[in-house]
């Protein structure tokens, strides 16, 4: 009895790893633009570093960074957005984001704002 929780417990882990695999990939890419060179690029080296440093594949570390570079047919590209809103108590907010997908991004903003909790806002404006 309780084996059930012993996977609940893994299968949050996994998700939690899965989701800092994807900023970090998001980061290489964003420094990759400069060069995809670690030793050229100090961006992409500190980043690199961290990545390693959490212990991402190296086949992902790879292909995010030939991404990023536009190394490979589908070059990304990224776009930066500002959003202005209203926090609690109608204190004025303006996000800068870097989006890949401006409908996406304009989409989970608004349910951000009209939710209206500053824990939500917090959370957005500090990228937790």
């Amino acid at each position: 009895m309780g084996a059930q929780w012993k996977a609940k417990g893994k299968a949050q882990a996994a998700d939690a790893r899965g989701k800092l695999f994807g900023r970090l990939a998001k980061d290489i890419m964003i420094a990759a633009r400069n060069g995809a060179d670690p030793a050229a690029n100090s961006r992409l080296r500190l980043v690199v570093e961290q990545a390693r440093k959490v212990s991402m594949p190296k086949e992902t570390l790879e292909r995010a960074i030939k991404k990023g570079a536009g190394l490979l047919g589908d070059a990304v590209s990224f776009d930066r957005v500002i959003y202005e809103g209203f926090a609690p108590h109608q204190v004025p907010v303006m996000i800068e984001v870097l989006t890949d997908n401006v409908n996406r991004s304009a989409s989970e903003m608004r349910v951000l704002f009209r939710k209206g909790p500053a824990r939500h806002l917090r959370f957005c404006l500090l990228g937790l």
